[in-house]
């Protein structure tokens, strides 16, 4: 073979990626193989069922192949499962499964070398952290449990603490956890000597806000680096952006701006609640998800002539300077109820999870405009009404 020829293949991306799908209602993780050059998403192997009862969040290890599934156990037991990924295929090899508190709804890694996973615990109030330097064998660290000594604004959601999420700081020093029963965003400071996380302090959001999810964005080089937090309010679909500094005793967050999730001075329908919130790779933007509107009437997917009701994905473009958001595009998630997406690392494809719909669908993502494009491919992914994903993430 020709050299320069060989170097071109061995250089030019491949068109078949690996994604993998958890299906709360439907007990499932699914492994689906992406051929965007086909236009093909194909499941890979049969469905797991070794990650529970109701499996919710992934997260990746990718240097070393390991895939943690969170089960929140509402029919069963909850639990983190451990996986083996074999990089070629992308099937599944089950490593150990760790019983845990009721409801592990997030969870990242932290540490030198990610040896350690921080958990957020919806109703069961707490934060907890796990040695995973073997993967074979998850030992618990420490639990954190809180309290409310009253219910919040709005008390049928906010009767206790409920974390939502768990986010590793740009630094890798510090651990966010939005807890939305609480209108807070708990802090917690990671020290990889004693390889543990403590407790260091909280931010107040908007009263009512229920802060779910949160994602940070580092904008400029050197004199010009700017740290900024968006935290996406599930109880009063908004955004609230925060300017972060850090100090000698941590970091400091300053209220930028709490504007609703298609931007100041617009409203959503009754029963919309926010879901996932993401910072593109390139850190120029924002992208939620916002389930329950059913705003967009977008093709079906079954060949035919006709529409289906889709909820959007919404991007706004990050002003470097001051962390300002502004609206780029509302566009189709794929389909009802996108409880989850993910973009890939080069940031040109979003995968989302449609709960209500049975689907996952990637979507083409333009690197310059940050407007998403046409479908690349999809997938049915659940059996039955509502079983369908609530999470995909790409292995990469």
């Amino acid at each position: 073979m020709n050299k320069l020829l060989l170097q071109f293949l061995l250089l030019a991306p491949a068109s078949a990626q690996i994604i993998f799908a958890t299906s709360y209602n439907n007990n499932a993780l699914t492994t689906l193989n992406l051929d965007a050059a086909k236009g093909t998403l194909s499941k890979v192997g049969a469905e797991r069922k070794d990650c529970g009862s109701e499996p919710t969040w992934l997260t990746l290890d990718r240097a070393n192949n390991v895939l943690y599934c969170l089960n929140e156990g509402w029919g069963g037991s909850a639990s983190i499962t451990s996986y083996k990924v074999t990089p070629a295929s992308g099937s599944l090899e089950t490593l150990d499964v760790q019983p845990v508190l009721k409801s592990p709804v997030s969870a990242t890694l932290f540490g030198t070398n990610s040896t350690r996973l921080a958990v957020a615990y919806y109703d069961t109030s707490s934060f907890g952290t796990f040695n995973v330097a073997n993967p074979k064998d998850i030992v618990l660290l420490d639990t954190k449990t809180y309290t409310l000594s009253a219910p919040g604004p709005v008390p049928e959601r906010q009767d206790a603490p409920h974390l939502h999420d768990a986010v590793l700081d740009p630094t890798g020093k510090y651990v966010l956890v939005p807890d939305l029963g609480s209108d807070l965003l708990r802090l917690f400071k990671v020290d990889n000597s004693a390889a543990s996380a403590s407790a260091a302090g909280v931010v107040k959001t908007p009263a009512g806000a229920g802060p779910r999810h949160a994602a940070f964005a580092v904008t400029g080089r050197g004199a010009d680096r700017k740290t900024f937090l968006y935290s996406f309010n599930e109880l009063s679909n908004s955004i609230t952006g925060y300017s972060v500094a850090y100090k000698e005793s941590g970091p400091e967050f300053t209220q930028l701006f709490d504007v609703p999730s298609h931007g100041p001075g617009t409203s959503v329908p009754a029963g919309t609640k926010a879901a996932e919130i993401e910072v593109s790779p390139d850190q120029r933007f924002v992208i939620i998800s916002s389930r329950g509107e059913n705003s967009l009437d977008i093709p079906a997917f079954d060949g035919s002539n006709s529409t289906v009701k889709s909820d959007p994905l919404i991007s706004f473009s990050i002003n470097a300077s001051t962390g300002a958001l502004t609206l780029v595009q509302v566009a189709s998630a794929g389909g009802r109820n996108p409880r989850g997406f993910s973009l890939n690392k080069r940031g040109d494809l979003v995968v989302s999870a449609l709960q209500d719909d049975n689907r996952v669908v990637v979507i083409q993502r333009d690197l310059k405009t940050g407007k998403l494009g046409k479908v690349v491919a999809s997938a049915t992914v659940g059996a039955g009404a509502n079983n369908g994903p609530n999470y995909a993430l790409f292995y990469e």
